[in-house]
């Protein structure tokens, strides 16, 4: 009876264990092929992610280019005679940099202030015999100092930033009293900006506003002033120079920017 009880069992059981072994294949290639496909899903994710950074960049290259080549040509009208633009020049050229910075689509380090026509500064200095203010042509720089500054500028639109910024400060150096002299002033501290050496901007920055108090460039370097505090995390200093903007130039592209930077420091907790 015993060994009738015991060969019903191995019956019973031998099937459901090579069951088990037949079955075991199968789940296992199911595996495989599932790992194969995650896989595959990586990779092309990762391959849309590369496309999109590539992108970005040559965005974020191509703003640049066209912010420089802007503040290039307001240095040219500078140099070529006095200009006096009037209201509709001066909303044309903060449309043209607000557009500058829509279409890059970014709040990044390299977020573009607003650029701004050279301001006409009366002169205080009267003739003896009759003024002459009015006719006089602006002050024509040589050749040499034009060709000193664009050297400079140029290196800094190829994005050679450390030849950029050794360019501008010998360009300082050897004419300090330039009309160009604010523009590579602030130029100057964008170079160590962009390359990270933050407190070297700051100085660059904080020259421009002590230097040249009446400078177009003014607002800008203010609003740098407070990313660069934003970048050495010195926080109550990055807010004040921030709110600063916002108070001195509102309804401007300054001052949104400024508001963003402020919105993302409110968002990390840092005040």
């Amino acid at each position: 009876m015993a060994s009738l009880v015991l060969a019903i069992i191995v019956s019973v059981s031998a099937p459901a264990s090579l069951w088990a072994q037949a079955g075991a294949p199968n789940v296992t290639a199911d595996l495989v092929i599932q790992v194969q496909e995650l896989q595959d899903e990586v990779r092309t994710l990762r391959g849309q992610l590369e496309e999109q950074q590539r992108e970005l960049e040559n965005l974020r290259n191509r703003q640049r280019d066209q912010y420089l080549d802007l503040d290039q040509r307001i240095s040219e009208l500078r140099g070529g005679g006095p200009v006096s633009p009037g209201p509709a020049a001066s909303s044309g050229s903060s449309a043209a940099a607000a557009a500058a910075v829509n279409n890059a689509g970014t709040a990044a380090p390299q977020e573009v202030p607003e650029v701004r026509p050279p301001m006409d500064t009366p002169s205080d200095t009267i003739a003896i015999d009759k003024p002459q203010v009015d006719s006089q042509a602006a002050p024509v720089s040589s050749e040499a100092e034009k060709a000193a500054y664009d050297k400079a500028f140029q290196a800094l639109k190829d994005l050679r930033y450390a030849d950029a910024a050794e360019e501008f400060q010998a360009f300082l150096s050897q004419y300090p009293t330039s009309e160009y002299a604010d523009n590579a002033q602030y130029w100057l501290g964008e170079s160590y900006y962009v390359t990270r050496n933050y407190d070297i901007a700051l100085a660059a920055f904080q020259d421009l506003m002590d230097k040249y108090p009446d400078s177009p460039k003014v607002p800008d370097a203010l609003l740098k002033v407070g990313y660069t505090y934003y970048e050495l995390k010195q926080w109550d200093n990055a807010r004040a120079a921030l709110t600063r903007v916002q108070e001195s130039y509102p309804d401007t592209t300054l001052a949104r920017l400024a508001e963003s930077r402020l919105r993302s420091m409110r968002m990390e907790g840092h005040y």
